[in-house]
C-alpha cells in the first residue's frame, strides 16, 4: 500500500489515480479528476461517457453525421476474476485501458462502463458509419489479441468482443425537435450496443457484432 499525495489515503501500489480525491499519483501538479475518471484505470467515467455520447448523438442527427458506440467486454472475464486477485483484476483493466487506448484514433474517446459483473468500456467514434464502426472493432480485436499483459499471470493473453450500434447520417423526414432528448439517444446507443454483444457472444468470444440505432 502507498497513501496519496494529496488526501492522505491508502491506495495500492499499483493505483494510477486515487480512488477517494481522484488526483493523479504520477503528476502532482495535475488539477482533481474526481466524478469524470474511473480511479482503477485512469480513463473516463461511465457519468463522463454517458453524457458526452448524448452530445454527440444530437450533433449526428442534427447535421445528418455518421456516429458509431462500440461496448467492449473482456472475455472470460468470470475465470479472469476467479483466478486473479482484486489487485491483479484491477491492474489487468488498467492495461487493457492502455491497450485500448492506443488502438483508437485521435478523435475518439475511451470510457470504463460500471458493472456488476463483467468490466465492459465503451468507445464513441464519431463521423463513423456502421462499416467504419466494423473496421475499428477488428482493429481493437487484433490489438488486444496481440498484446502481452505483464499484469494477467496466466492471462497474459487476453481477447475481447465488441458490441457496436450505429446512427446513421441519412436525414430525418420528421421534426427532429422533442423526439429524443439526450438521455434517451445515450440509452438507446447503448442499449443497441449491449444487444448487439449479447447476440455475438452466443457465437463465441473473440467477435464483433453490429447493430444499428434508426433515429
Amino acid at each position: 500500500m502507498k497513501i496519496c499525495w494529496y488526501c492522505g489515503s491508502d491506495i495500492g501500489e499499483q493505483e494510477q489515480y486515487c480512488h477517494v480525491c481522484g488526483h493523479s499519483q504520477s503528476d502532482t501538479s495535475s488539477s482533481p479528476l474526481f466524478g469524470v475518471v474511473d480511479p482503477v484505470t485512469g480513463i473516463w467515467n461511465q457519468k463522463f461517457a454517458e453524457a458526452l455520447i448524448g452530445q454527440e448523438a444530437n450533433r449526428a442527427v442534427r447535421y445528418h453525421r455518421p456516429l458509431s458506440l462500440l461496448v467492449v467486454e473482456l472475455d472470460h472475464a468470470e475465470h479472469v476474476h476467479n483466478e486473479l486477485g482484486q489487485a491483479q483484476v484491477n491492474a489487468l483493466l488498467a492495461e487493457l485501458a492502455e491497450a485500448l487506448g492506443r488502438a483508437i484514433r485521435d478523435t475518439d474517446t475511451l470510457g470504463f462502463l460500471e458493472s456488476d459483473k463483467s468490466p465492459h468500456f465503451v468507445i464513441i467514434l464519431p463521423e463513423t458509419d456502421e462499416q467504419g464502426a466494423t473496421l475499428a472493432a477488428d482493429k481493437i480485436r487484433r490489438s488486444v489479441a496481440a498484446h502481452d499483459f505483464s499484469t494477467g499471470g496466466r492471462w497474459q493473453r487476453i481477447t475481447v468482443s465488441c458490441g457496436a450500434s450505429t446512427i446513421g447520417a441519412a436525414p430525418v423526414t420528421y421534426n427532429e425537435e422533442g423526439v429524443l432528448n439526450r438521455r434517451e439517444y445515450t440509452g438507446n446507443l447503448l442499449r443497441e450496443a449491449y444487444y448487439a454483444l449479447d447476440h455475438g457472444r452466443s457465437a463465441g468470444t473473440n467477435r464483433t457484432s453490429v447493430g444499428a440505432f434508426h433515429s
